[in-house]
């Protein structure tokens, strides 16, 4: 039978993966001549020469027995009547040449695979006790990778050139190393050195005797910062009451934020935390994030770990210094939190490592640059009705540069979503796909700013586009607002375009369930803060229309934020507002007493504040309708947190409280009513305070915040059904930080008339980490040609 030829172009996860390894092996199985070889835009060519029926052969079974991480966007077979000229397959030398078809991106970086464990445990292996022990099916990708396509001169490896056994098992087709970029080994690969507090380096060099140890002054009480894949983490005891303090005050803005911890296994998890199938699928995943997990009744960590909250943030080891740690540590689980101060950039560089953490004991340090910084991700897993919902707070490491696929496609142009300012998350669109960068953080200093430019960069340099025009935030005093001018010069676009917040978290949702742009939708935005379009701050907001023409209908209450910021930081100053809605001065004077010390100048700050809101003496940009700055208010009145020492954390710990309560069918009966004046609802929040006030002595703050929680969903599930009902719409989008509380989505998502269906955030954060993908869903649409004045 006459032999042919057929081109394979393949787009999608096809580098990085092991592909080209996988369609050598299988070539020379079957008999196939020719050969593979990685593109310019990360996608991959395969020439194939044989028999007609062993050439279709061959390529049924690419797509049949694919490894596990390749997904193909596009693949298209061209058959050639050119003679064949081939003898053998081979993997070819990359070319700079694009496919022109599809869309090709790389794989996240991969956490350390079970052979690869086996051969750090193992005396036999030549890689035994090597930290850096990688494959072609693990290690990091997206931290390493310069440029494309995916070849180790490509990568930061190319300063560990292969000693010659591991240039053995680069070349041989049989081992699972065969054209692993990130393979090396003691002999040739980055190694890990330790120095003491003032910067001297430790003449230990054995990489075992070195974690032997350091785990030993660990458990001492001592602080260590470990540089890893995308970062350095502090690790420290998990027990150790006097070290989680000295920590927290060294940390600085640490007083109550939890930090996430590392657990040896599943069995050292299942000690302290309840798990449910799903959390152990999130938690044993290649991408091992961090997972929020409940607390079980045998709890014993430090209460310094995550204090104030019933959950606690849990992920087990991913690079083989983590499982060499804990190994050989009697304690199953260490702290491993992010040694960056709040809002600034991850360290990665070792002298700015030793020069910046002074109060740190020992510094664990490789030499391998990390090129671009990837945090760890979080997620929580909540109850919505009568089903389970991923909830990322955080979309960074395991996950980037994965795109979110769309429903519309903008062609060859190339978007741009800057996002808001918290929680920062920039979007790049290409064609029909959204591609986050990692989490970038608060975006108000100059170092995260660079950062985000730095990795907006990357991507486009990986992707080889160039921006055509941005989407922003309408918030006029944003850093990444004010500075909008600067980043269309740096990136070569003067065409940018600024949408609400709370619409693009509506937006985000829309894309993500690929919701038709021109089918009417009621919008549900809870959050702590965003700039609405008649300047006051928004958060808990109603919308009906088409994605691209939403129309606010509802809202939260307005009530005063007396002092603005400041009344965000002590949130008894939003409550004595919201209780002058029910209450005179003197009832106030009376339900508040017991809280004022709360405040810094205690009872004379309560009037002074009593006096401002009598004359309305604020502006109205101090004016809210925020759901965020509710709960705050909520927490502060039952006397479970009364000061914000971090982002969200009054309302974090009424939820973690209110979960506390076990006896639910005992719950008090609370009703939030709404009322409607012309076309616009008002949810009217601060009736429930005499709700409680008639049965606090009856009941545990636990159930009385549980309560209140559940009556805020229900009354926002009961208002949409009536919308619904009026005009027809039946999909309900839900977004914004606040709809990370379990109590109030899953009552949300209750009350929903069975004839309407609910949609969330699940492939991104609903919170401020998602706004991007919404801001680029309306930019897109704009390009489109949809849009009108209400977007």
């Amino acid at each position: 039978m006459k032999e042919q030829t057929c081109e394979i172009l393949v787009s999608g996860i096809v580098q990085g993966i092991g592909y080209r390894p996988f369609v050598y092996n299988l070539a020379v199985e079957l008999g196939v001549n020719g050969n593979v070889m990685n593109l310019g835009d990360a996608g991959v060519r395969i020439l194939a020469q044989g028999k007609n029926e062993v050439i279709k052969q061959f390529i049924e079974q690419l797509k049949t027995r694919k490894p596990k991480l390749c997904v193909y966007d596009s693949f298209r077979v061209k058959w050639d009547t050119l003679p064949p000229n081939f003898d053998s397959f081979e993997i070819s030398k990359s070319s700079s040449e694009k496919t022109g078809i599809g869309f090709s991106y790389l794989p996240p970086d991969i956490s350390i695979c079970d052979s690869c464990l086996k051969e750090i445990d193992s005396n036999d292996s030549r890689r035994s006790s090597y930290p850096f022990n990688s494959c072609v099916d693990c290690g990091p990708r997206y931290t390493v990778i310069e440029n494309i396509p995916y070849d180790r001169p490509n990568t930061v490896m190319i300063d560990f050139p292969f000693c010659s056994e591991c240039e053995d098992d680069y070349t041989n087709s049989k081992d699972r190393r065969f054209h692993a970029q990130t393979t090396c080994c003691l002999n040739c690969g980055p190694v890990y050195s330790l120095f003491s507090n003032n910067g001297k380096k430790i003449s230990i060099s054995d990489q075992l005797e070195l974690v032997k140890f350091l785990t030993e002054e660990i458990e001492n009480g001592k602080i260590v910062a470990v540089k890893g894949i995308g970062g350095t983490h502090l690790a420290c005891s998990t027990i150790n009451d006097e070290v989680l303090l000295k920590l927290r005050e060294a940390k600085g803005k640490r007083k109550y934020k939890p930090f996430a911890i590392m657990a040896k296994n599943l069995d050292a998890i299942d000690k302290f935390a309840v798990i449910n199938s799903e959390e152990v699928d999130l938690l044993t995943s290649f991408r091992k994030p961090i997972v929020l997990l409940q607390r079980n009744g045998n709890y014993y960590l430090s209460d310094w770990v995550a204090p104030g909250l019933n959950n606690i943030g849990v992920m087990l080891p991913y690079a083989g210094i983590h499982y060499m740690l804990l190994k050989e540590m009697e304690e199953p689980t260490l702290v491993m939190t992010s040694a960056n101060p709040s809002n600034y950039p991850m360290y990665i560089d070792n002298q700015e490592i030793m020069n910046k953490l002074h109060y740190v004991d020992y510094f664990l340090l490789h030499n391998r640059i990390i090129y671009q910084r990837n945090d760890d991700s979080v997620i929580r897993i909540n109850k919505l009705g009568n089903q389970v919902s991923n909830k990322f707070l955080r979309r960074s490491r395991g996950w980037v540069p994965e795109p979110i696929l769309s429903h519309i496609d903008i062609g060859n142009q190339t978007l741009l979503g800057i996002g808001a300012e918290m929680h920062l998350i920039p979007s790049l669109m290409k064609g029909s796909k959204v591609i986050p960068t990692q989490h970038i953080g608060t975006v108000t200093l100059i170092e995260t700013f660079e950062y985000m430019l730095d990795a907006i960069e990357h991507l486009l340099k990986l992707y080889n586009a160039k921006i055509d025009t941005l989407a922003y935030d309408l918030h006029p005093q944003y850093l990444t607002s004010t500075s909008i001018d600067e980043i269309g010069e740096r990136f070569g676009t003067e065409e940018s375009f600024a949408f609400q917040h709370h619409k693009a978290h509506i937006a985000s949702v829309a894309l993500e369930n690929k919701i038709n742009h021109e089918e009417e939708i009621i919008g549900i935005a809870l959050d702590g803060t965003g700039y609405g379009s008649d300047g006051k701050i928004w958060g808990g907001e109603i919308f009906k229309g088409k994605i691209y023409d939403l129309e606010r209908v509802g809202h939260i209450e307005e009530f005063a934020l007396p002092g603005g910021d400041l009344a965000v930081k002590y949130p008894l100053r939003s409550l004595l507002s919201l209780l002058t809605h029910e209450y005179a001065r003197d009832e106030i004077l009376e339900v508040t007493k017991n809280l004022w010390y709360y405040l810094p100048k205690g009872r004379e700050e309560v009037h002074f504040v009593l006096n401002q809101l009598e004359k309305n003496n604020f502006y109205s940009s101090f004016k809210t309708t925020s759901t965020g700055r509710f709960l705050d208010a909520v927490s502060t009145y039952l006397n479970i947190c009364g000061e914000q020492t971090y982002e969200g954390e009054p309302a974090i710990r009424l939820e973690g409280h209110s979960l506390q309560s076990m006896k639910k069918e005992n719950l008090p009966s609370f009703s939030i009513p709404y009322n409607r004046v012309n076309s616009s609802y008002t949810i009217n929040v601060s009736k429930v305070f005499t709700q409680i006030e008639e049965v606090r002595n009856k009941y545990s703050s636990a159930q009385l915040g549980y309560a209140v929680q559940e009556s805020l969903g229900s009354a926002i599930g009961e208002l949409c059904n009536e919308i619904s009902e009026k005009t027809g719409i039946e999909q309900i989008l839900i977004s914004g930080g606040v709809s990370l509380n379990s109590i109030i989505i899953n009552k949300i998502v209750k009350e929903i008339d069975s004839g309407n269906t609910s949609f969330t955030n699940e492939k991104i954060s609903p919170g401020d980490g998602g706004v991007s993908v919404g801001q680029i869903y309306l930019l897109a649409l704009r390009k489109l040609g949809f849009f009108t004045k209400n977007a």
